[in-house]
């Protein structure tokens, strides 16, 4: 596997998952991961959940902009709150789905499949992390940046991670294009971080006109992962239609095991 490019999959392999980490491959895809029946079954209930937050545009439950979950890069000064909130969080992810199979444990049976090692939730001191975030993403789409634990959570166990993968699985997309994942075959460096707009966010696109790229479609069902070392973005949509997504990241630990974690 030495073309950088998009691995197709039935689903995921060992092999397919090094070649990630091994950043011979741009990305690897499973199309139809979950079958139609099952992502109709799961979106409902999701989209009936009272708890989501919204932000951005107008504000408020007008706007199409919205979250379920917490992130750790939210809390990177408040770890203790975190934790606290870990728990509470990742059950009421379960509960939204009631009798159907919740997405995040399916595709977390399915990395625990394809690796070596065991795959679960992230912990530190016997206290698990949270893993799933659900966004219903506006058409503005999301600039340059990197996620890699070392450095978003130093003093965390995900700062002790030798790889990380990050990892989408898509309900919806735009009607009319756009929503494409890029990503861009230029490993995160310090350096990036000197034309960040935010923390971690929003990089010169300028330094990486010239590396070469994947870009993959949010076709309904299908899983994508990649290397989030490698800066990556979402496209804008033209119709300004967004997408509904849940993903996490996934650290290789020391011991050689996989930890999900967002």
């Amino acid at each position: 596997m030495s073309t950088w490019d998009v691995l197709e999959l039935s689903e995921l392999t060992e092999e397919s998952l090094q070649a990630l980490l091994n950043n011979e491959v741009g990305c690897v895809t499973v199309p139809d991961f979950i079958d139609p029946e099952h992502r109709e079954a799961a979106f409902a209930p999701l989209m009936k959940a009272q708890d989501w937050s919204f932000y951005g545009g107008d504000g408020g439950e007008e706007s199409t902009v919205g979250r379920l979950g917490m992130t750790q890069y939210e809390h990177h000064e408040a770890k203790e709150a975190y934790f606290e909130a870990a728990p509470a969080a990742n059950a009421r992810r379960s509960e939204i789905f009631g009798s159907v199979d919740d997405p995040v444990d399916v595709v977390i049976d399915a990395f625990d499949a394809a690796w070596p090692g065991s795959a679960g939730l992230a912990e530190e001191d016997g206290q698990p992390y949270f893993a799933g975030v659900f966004r219903r993403s506006g058409g503005d789409g999301i600039a340059i940046h990197a996620d890699w634990g070392p450095r978003d959570g130093p003093g965390w166990s995900i700062g002790e991670i030798s790889g990380q993968f990050a990892w989408n699985l898509f309900f919806s997309s735009p009607g009319e294009g756009g929503g494409e994942l890029v990503v861009y075959d230029s490993p995160w460096t310090p350096e990036m971080e000197e034309t960040a707009t935010w923390r971690f966010y929003d990089y010169d696109r300028e330094q990486f006109k010239d590396t070469r790229k994947v870009t993959v479609a949010p076709e309904p069902g299908i899983l994508m992962v990649f290397n989030s070392k490698n800066p990556h973005e979402v496209t804008p949509s033209p119709d300004g239609e967004g997408r509904v997504a849940v993903g996490s990241f996934i650290g290789v630990n020391p011991d050689g095991d996989l930890a999900f974690w967002s």
